[in-house]
């Protein structure tokens, strides 16, 4: 199975989800963030929490209705209320335990599976990230959820460094296969873990690596295939959910 950077193309948008990954324990911005009120229920940036900022930035790329959060049970009602007005109370949903990101994607791919069968294409976003260009964010959105759509690879976003962070994790990026009007599309290699500050430097300066903006798009039929070749009780959890009797509108 192979994994690229984004390109586009059309499709049913009424297909097309969002989950947003809202837990945390509240520790990073310890002490303005507690438990029960993370770095992404905090308004750092402007009148609005970060997850609201999230969920606003999607703009038209996804129907409202087809865009879930994914929190836990301590976070879910200061959640409901931070997205009031925004998309539907029982669209929030807290996980019945904490789990690493692993369990947390298979969840999402359940719940979209269950709403859109193995032909519906899904984003995994962080809850907490800052992008200015909230226009650009929802083309380039789009167009990677049309990319994962048609192609049997999961699709993620890279970043151009312009410095050696450590904070970040890094692509190491391969063969360019298109280019689009919101970006290059390229195979990537491998995943690096946050390297130290040396490794960081060289990275950056090869210019074949991106930093790791925690973003990933696939169509769940893709999903659930990698999961039965790697953990077969994901898959199974996955195949186990009920189709829901009203599927995404068309």
């Amino acid at each position: 199975m192979g994994r690229e950077l984004f390109c586009q193309r059309m499709s049913d948008k009424s297909r097309f989800f969002v989950c947003i990954m809202a837990g945390g324990s509240g520790e990073r911005f310890w002490p303005m963030s507690r438990a029960a009120q993370p770095k992404h229920l905090l308004r750092l940036l402007s009148d609005r929490t970060l997850v609201e900022e999230t969920v606003r930035r999607i703009g038209t790329a996804v129907p409202r209705k087809n865009i879930f959060v994914l929190t836990n049970q301590v976070q879910l009602a200061a959640t409901r209320r931070a997205l009031r007005g925004l998309i539907a109370p029982a669209q929030i949903i807290a996980e019945p335990a904490k789990r690493d990101t692993a369990p947390a994607a298979s969840l999402a791919t359940a719940l979209v599976r269950a709403r859109g069968g193995d032909d519906a294409t899904l984003a995994l976003l962080p809850a907490d990230a800052f992008i200015a260009d909230a226009a650009t964010f929802s083309r380039q959105l789009r167009a990677a959820l049309e990319r994962a759509a048609s192609s049997p690879a999961i699709v993620t976003v890279g970043i151009k460094p312009d410095h050696p962070a450590t904070g970040f994790g890094y692509l190491e990026m391969g063969r360019t296969l298109a280019v689009g009007a919101t970006g290059v599309i390229r195979a990537v290699k491998r995943f690096v873990e946050k390297p130290d500050a040396a490794k960081a430097r060289s990275y950056v300066k090869s210019g074949r690596f991106s930093w790791n903006a925690g973003m990933f798009f696939w169509r769940v039929g893709t999903f659930v295939g990698e999961a039965e070749r790697n953990a077969p009780e994901l898959a199974a959890f996955m195949r186990g959910v009920p189709a829901q009797t009203t599927r995404a509108a068309r």
